[in-house]
């Protein structure tokens, strides 16, 4: 692993591997802050390495130290599923194999890390030490494998039943980091003045266009990069061709877009993403029927097919949603309607399919607008400060929450703190931009409100929210977040016993708000600490950050994003 200032990332990685792996090296290019002894707390080996423009290089140089079989490289800004990590040492048991993948989830959504907006691969993550594999590139590195490894050693890397997430693409995340900037840089230095460019390189240039909304530029580099593919006569990859569609899409120009897509469909005909986005482009060119098909297409093949990158929902709640729209479009409400739900049921947090069944049942004239955009119902007000604490118990908790954009209205996040009030003996609301809800959730709560603080005074968060607290005790905790009837009494077990050696615990947060596949995406987090044992916070992910040493494990508490109560229990406004 290579790093510079991941105090916020790097306990929450090295927690959830550690255990399946036998050593842990940590290349540091120059941090400042407290990531090296976050590190040394688990028993990392450190090297210093000076930051050359190149983070294959810098890989390079941790793969001379490394003694093990077996070599996984991962980002501090990445974790395994809970109960994962064990499941790495699989691969000392394999004799044929000399390449292992993982299923990673890149989320790219707008703050926080929701299922429903994120890409699936299974991504070669390990490989044999001492062989010859080696990264390539100065960024968005690549392995590059060595001359006596065959094809069929190189695509068919065993599939380990592991799982790891990826947060370095949500939006929060890469303008925290300025990687915009700074990857369009190093990027461009690769193919200026090179007659030849790397294909790769081109596509790269294109992503960033198109992830800060550039998507001119980003169609004109990514046709650059299927030509010099096509003129170094290799087959350009499928990701070139989801760019480029995307990026049609995005723009509104379907009638570019047909029959073009159908060539590259032809070169990768499992590949659901072009299905869908070949729906979307016959749908918006007047071709209902043969659009409708191509949705049912998608969800035929399912989002499976890991080989490529998957839009999470392209073979199930997306195509169901634009299934609905088709039938609306052919004057079909009834149609459209099952189709709506069955969106929602694989998706519950699936806004769009929510507000179109609204519509569709006549409920908008009951729908409380707010904000965000998002429609949701009223719910009876109650009695100013009828959720204060009256009473500071001997072992008392200040409770954190971190509200964003979407996560209102004030009705539904009163109704939720009501829950978690037994265990507030103080609130504060950090305010991510959600405004006037926040100001009214802290009337109520009698809470104190601090904004979130601006991309260069992050790292003095943790210090403000210090300052405010007047518990010996902090629980951080997201909107809708809850617990069953069982896990509520080991919390309050836990709030009324003064008697444990550790300062923090770690609470299991489940990522995916439906049921489906839902064991898979659970997580740890650090929610519940003692307030001297902090070091600091990461708002994105919600977490305090502790040295490992001082943190104990609760598997039995499981934290589940739950959607608002309704009365159309298809309407939720989560984004």
């Amino acid at each position: 692993m290579i790093v510079k200032d991941e105090e916020p990332w790097i306990a929450r990685c090295l927690s959830s591997v550690r255990a399946g792996v036998d050593e842990i090296i940590i290349v540091d290019t120059g941090s400042r802050d407290r990531t090296m002894d976050i590190a040394r707390g688990f028993g990392a080996t450190i090297l210093q390495f000076p930051w050359k423009e190149s983070f294959g290089e810098a890989r390079n140089y941790s793969l001379i130290h490394a003694r093990g079989e077996w070599i996984l490289w991962m980002d501090a800004d990445e974790e395994l599923a809970v109960n994962d990590a064990l499941k790495l040492r699989m691969v000392s048991t394999l004799q044929e194999h000399k390449l292992a993948s993982v299923e990673t989830i890149h989320f790219n959504g707008l703050f926080r890390p929701q299922a429903h907006e994120a890409y699936r691969l299974a991504q070669c993550r390990l490989f044999r030490n001492g062989e010859g594999v080696h990264f390539t590139g100065g960024i968005h590195e690549q392995l590059s494998w060595p001359d006596t490894y065959t094809r069929e050693d190189t695509s068919t890397p065993f599939q380990l039943p592991v799982r790891l997430f990826h947060y370095g693409y949500l939006q929060s995340v890469t303008t925290l980091k300025s990687k915009h900037e700074r990857n369009l840089k190093l990027l461009q230095e690769a193919v200026t003045d090179n007659p030849n460019p790397d294909p790769w390189s081109l596509y790269h240039i294109a992503s960033e266009y198109q992830r800060v909304g550039k998507y001119a530029l980003a169609f004109e580099q990514v046709n650059q990069a299927i030509a010099a593919s096509l003129g170094q006569r290799r087959l350009p990859p499928s990701l070139f061709y989801k760019l480029k569609y995307g990026c049609l899409l995005a723009m509104g120009s379907f009638r570019e877009g047909w029959p073009g897509i159908e060539k590259a469909i032809s070169l990768y005909p499992d590949y659901v993403d072009l299905h869908l986005y070949k729906g979307c482009i016959l749908m918006h060119t007047d071709q209902v029927e043969a659009a409708t098909s191509a949705f049912e297409h998608c969800l035929t093949l399912g989002e499976n097919a890991l080989h490529y990158m998957v839009l999470k929902g392209a073979g199930t709640f997306y195509p169901c949603y634009y299934i609905g729209n088709c039938y609306e479009l052919r004057g079909m409400s009834g149609e459209s309607r099952v189709w709506y739900r069955r969106a929602l049921e694989y998706s519950p947090s699936f806004k769009e399919a929510a507000e179109k069944l609204a519509h569709l049942e006549d409920d908008l004239q009951a729908v409380e607008e707010v904000p965000s955009g998002v429609r949701s119902f009223s719910v009876p007000s109650h009695r100013k400060n009828s959720l204060r604490c009256n009473t500071t118990p001997a072992n008392a908790w200040s409770v954190i929450v971190m509200l964003c954009k979407g996560d209102g209205p004030f009705s539904a996040l009163r109704e939720w703190a009501a829950k978690w009030q037994p265990f507030a003996d103080q609130w504060i609301v950090l305010d991510g931009g959600i405004g006037a809800d926040a100001d009214k959730l802290a009337s109520v709560l009698s809470a104190h409100v601090l904004p979130l603080p601006s991309e260069e005074e992050q790292s003095q968060l943790w210090g403000r929210l210090e300052g405010l607290l007047t518990s010996s005790h902090v629980l951080w905790l997201n909107p809708y977040e809850e617990v069953r009837e069982e896990e509520r009494e080991a919390l309050s077990a836990m709030k009324t016993s003064q008697a444990s050696p550790y300062s923090m615990f770690s609470l299991n947060l489940c990522l995916q708000a439906g049921e489906v596949e839902q064991e898979h995406w659970v997580v740890e987090r650090n929610r519940l600490a003692v307030r001297e044992a902090v070091l600091g916070c990461n708002p994105i992910i919600g977490e305090l950050i502790a040295l490992p040493g001082d943190v104990s494990r609760s598997s039995t508490i499981i934290l589940k994003n739950r959607q608002p109560s309704r009365k159309n229990r298809y309407l939720n406004q989560e984004i």
